[in-house]
């Protein structure tokens, strides 16, 4: 069959609606088809696998997922039903790169949740099942699927779509319906199951003390995957204009830094300091410009929202300088950085040289990147300080020094604490020019509760709940909780759901080289907050931060009053 009859055979097999896109520009019908569209894939997925695993018949479920199988079909019928309903600048008001991101996200959403709905409905094996359990598998089933479907409804068309349309959400009647559905798939569970739920082996016997605490637990997951699910394909962008970009064009340039202070790790040469710039450009100056891709090692990577040695927009803009991962690169967080440059601010981001992966697989590696790092941030804005004075380069009269922030993720935490704080057993890293930082998911370690006490700048800690790397309660909450009050913003944020990589654009990435990267599963899975709004918020509380305490923005402030911020769902936010 060739590939046209083929999707003509599909649109009239799965009833999929291909309309002509109309000229107007519609975001709210683009947001609407593509979550109704990975919606019916899911739905369908699910139950055409659920038929056949209650059956028995293992060759239905093999021909299911044959290539050309039904389940092939559905995900391409999928990105059929989205790709005349949204143009380029819709898709990207949603928040996508383009139109083909939204194609291509919408049914990868349908796998990744089919494939871990089915996981939390069925078990291992159903042929080694008694008839008791078998008996309660079939309720598991019908109870889980069906409270999955309500979830996704409650939150998505019901709510997201519907407020981002203009209409209300009401979160109190929604989370009442969602209640009242939890607790009628749990009573139908536990009343027909009894002790058989436990033969299904869905949830640990270590975790709860009854059969009835674990089903209790297993729909609590389904839940919670379920609203993660309509977060991902009906994106709420409810958070107002300072989670979007703002008014500036991104540009981005590449410049081969070195500090002939410090050695090269394995010659006689300077210490590289290879630097990516995000900062405000014009409409001007990217007219007719493609987005920048970022590559490595001459492979392109992933699209970015920036456009390529454009110049410059006029202005005296704060300088914010970022610090990647262990073992990361510097355009890790690119979505950070662009957010920040679109709304008026300078961010610099370099490679720690000895510390990213492309360092380490040809064996450059920096035993010292501990103490490197930090003077690598100061190294930073000693550069672009001079810069501003220097004639005819393109950042020449635009650094405002007296506006300078610090920003890391997870190592680049640790280096944003170390530039913030007093003497430690590493050394004294102070830069006093440094007057707020935002540390993401940071590494906490070599750091004592009397260095965090010394650091008496604005500071805000992002992290996620489920971190397995940095865990939140070592690594963000201590340092909190000794930081001293007095500035102007001290805050702690736990992102609900958030991982480790949740802080990076890792989930942006081909996953055949997040195989060798790595990261995938601690922030990209459907138990993860789903990144794009994960990095919404990050968003948020990163510019209104830097806003209300490098620019002393009234409104700012108040956008991060604790009592302002309960308003966000998934985000638990303390002060001092």
């Amino acid at each position: 069959m060739t590939a046209l009859r083929r999707i003509f055979s599909l649109v009239a097999i799965l009833g999929v609606v291909l309309p002509t896109t109309a000229g107007a520009f519609d975001p709210v019908r683009c947001l609407k088809a593509s979550g109704n569209a990975a919606t019916r894939c899911l739905h369908r997925t699910t139950a055409a696998v659920e038929k056949c695993r209650l059956r028995g018949d293992a060759g239905c479920e093999e021909a299911l997922r044959a290539p050309g199988g039904r389940l092939e079909d559905l995900r391409l019928a999928a990105g059929l039903a989205v790709e005349p309903r949204c143009t380029a600048e819709e898709a990207e008001f949603l928040g996508y790169t383009g139109a083909e991101d939204v194609v291509f996200r919408q049914p990868e959403a349908c796998t990744d949740w089919g494939e871990d709905s089915l996981g939390l409905e069925f078990a291992a094996d159903l042929s080694e099942l008694s008839s008791d359990a078998l008996d309660c598998q079939r309720r598991v089933v019908r109870s889980l699927s069906s409270l999955r479907k309500r979830v996704i409804l409650e939150f998505g068309p019901r709510c997201f779509a519907r407020a981002f349309a203009g209409g209300i959400c009401d979160r109190s009647r929604r989370d009442e319906r969602v209640s009242n559905r939890r607790a009628r798939a749990l009573d139908r569970i536990v009343s027909h199951c009894g002790a058989a739920f436990d033969d299904l082996g869905l949830v640990s016997l270590d975790t709860g003390s009854s059969p009835e605490d674990r089903a209790e637990i297993q729909v609590d997951t389904v839940i919670e995957r379920a609203r993660h699910f309509a977060q991902r394909v009906y994106p709420p962008n409810d958070l107002g204009p300072t989670a979007d970009f703002g008014p500036f064009p991104i540009g981005v340039r590449t410049l081969p830094l070195v500090d002939p202070a410090r050695s090269h790790v394995t010659t006689a040469g300077p210490r590289p300091v290879v630097t990516e710039v995000y900062y405000p450009s014009t409409e001007a100056a990217v007219a007719g410009l493609p987005r920048d891709i970022v590559r490595v090692l001459g492979i392109e990577i992933v699209a970015t929202p920036a456009f390529r040695d454009v110049d410059a927009a006029a202005g005296d803009f704060p300088l914010i300088v970022f610090s990647h991962g262990n073992g990361g690169l510097r355009f890790q967080s690119f979505y950070f950085a662009a957010h920040l440059a679109s709304h008026g601010f300078i961010v610099v981001t370099a490679d720690h040289h000895g510390n990213t992966f492309i360092d380490a697989a040809v064996g450059v590696v920096d035993a010292a990147s501990a103490v490197n790092r930090p003077l690598d941030v100061t190294f930073l804005i000693d550069t672009f300080l001079a810069f501003d004075a220097l004639g005819a380069h393109f950042l020449e009269g635009r650094v405002d020094e007296s506006k300078i922030g610090v920003s890391g993720h997870s190592f680049g935490g640790y280096t944003t604490f170390a530039v913030a704080g007093g003497p430690f057993a590493l050394g004294t890293f102070t830069d006093p020019r440094v007057d707020a930082i935002f540390p993401q998911a940071p590494a906490a370690f070599g750091f004592d509760e009397a260095f965090f006490a010394s650091i008496d700048i604005p500071t805000l800690i992002v992290g996620g709940s489920i971190d397995e790397t940095t865990p939140f309660e070592t690594d963000q909450q201590r340092p909190f909780d000794h930081l001293p009050s007095g500035a102007s913003v001290v805050g702690l944020a736990k992102l609900e759901g958030g991982g480790h990589f949740t802080f990076s654009d890792f989930c942006e990435v081909d996953r055949t080289l997040l195989a060798f990267l790595g990261g995938f599963e601690e922030a990209c899975e459907p138990r993860h907050l789903p990144w794009r709004h994960a990095h919404d918020i990050a968003n948020f509380l990163a510019l209104n931060f830097f806003r209300g305490t490098l620019q002393g923005d009234a409104a700012s402030l108040a956008r991060l009053d604790p009592a302002a911020l309960e308003s966000i769902e998934d985000l638990v936010y303390s002060s001092k």
